[in-house]
């Protein structure tokens, strides 16, 4: 049996190659990737688990007598053993001669990584024959971010706290909204909205479904909205450019909210289908605006 490690740093990330195994029964290529070293706290941490078959014959992986057939094995950076809250379940993979399957997991629903500090993470691939094999750990760290914006919401147990952070991605500031619970010690997963830029403060208003619609600046003259649920979830994003007027946010009367002034800019592939009827119905195409949400 031979063995081939190595680190790779390619364009999607970082991609420890971990090992090739050489055997009568299975030859593979087992890799972790993660796309970035450090990741916010309570946001998620995806990793990708890429095999190839580099045998002659069929390779068959499946899970037995309910033990998977891959599983993460998370510890902290002393040593300490991560028990999973979620017994990982991937799905059956049959891959041929030359094959490889990338096969997405993330860890933040998995296990228990709720403090700062640095992680180690590795993944564990039981063959056919029994044989488990194991790929060296990748590190990675989990960060607090800072708070720049942050307001409550309702009263008693189901009193929300909704706030802003920045977070460090190297080279980058990520831009992170959060939800908590405190009386019900509850965060729901931080959603990452986008590059973080100092263009003044986000403007918030909350809508009768206690929906939070948030405008916030993304470069000089571009506005995004955002319109998120209670739990934090995206329910709706638009990008608005600065045109006569600056984009504003607006609570009506009635309590639904708006965004007033500014010019909507759409998708690319939506301008592209939006062009595409407008030709078939003889309608002039208007020109592409060159700048791109």
């Amino acid at each position: 049996m031979s063995t081939r490690k190595g680190l790779k740093i390619t364009g999607v990330g970082l991609c420890l190659v971990l090992a090739a195994f050489h055997t009568a029964s299975a030859q593979i290529d087992l890799r972790i990737e993660t796309p970035k070293t450090a990741y916010l706290q309570f946001s998620p941490i995806p990793f990708t688990v890429r095999i190839k078959n580099l045998g002659a014959g069929e390779l068959k992986l499946t899970s037995e007598n309910g033990k998977p057939w891959l599983e993460m094995i998370v510890q902290s950076r002393d040593g300490l053993l991560i028990a999973p809250e979620k017994i990982l379940t991937p799905p059956d993979k049959t891959l041929r001669s030359g094959e490889s399957v990338a096969i997405p997991v993330d860890l933040a629903p998995q296990y228990m990584i709720r403090d700062t500090g640095g992680y180690r993470a590795r993944a564990s691939v039981r063959l056919p024959s029994g044989e488990a094999l194991m790929t060296d750990s990748l590190d990675f760290l989990i960060g607090r971010g800072e708070v720049i914006w942050s307001v409550p919401r309702g009263d008693g147990n189901e009193r929300r706290i909704y706030s802003l952070l920045k977070f460090y991605e190297d080279p980058n500031m990520g831009l992170y909204l959060r939800v908590e619970v405190p009386e019900k010690n509850l965060v729901y997963p931080s959603r990452r909205l986008g590059a973080y830029l100092p263009l003044g403060k986000p403007a918030a208003e909350f809508d009768p479904q206690n929906n939070l619609h948030l405008l916030y600046a993304i470069s000089a003259g571009t506005y995004r909205l955002s319109v998120v649920n209670p739990d934090g979830q995206i329910l709706r994003e638009e990008t608005r450019q600065q045109g006569p007027d600056k984009p504003v946010l607006q609570r009506k009367p009635d309590g639904e909210v708006s965004v007033e002034g500014g010019i909507v800019q759409l998708p690319s592939s939506l301008r592209e289908r939006l062009s595409t009827l407008q030709a078939r119905i003889g309608t002039q195409v208007p020109p592409k605006d060159p700048i791109q949400p």
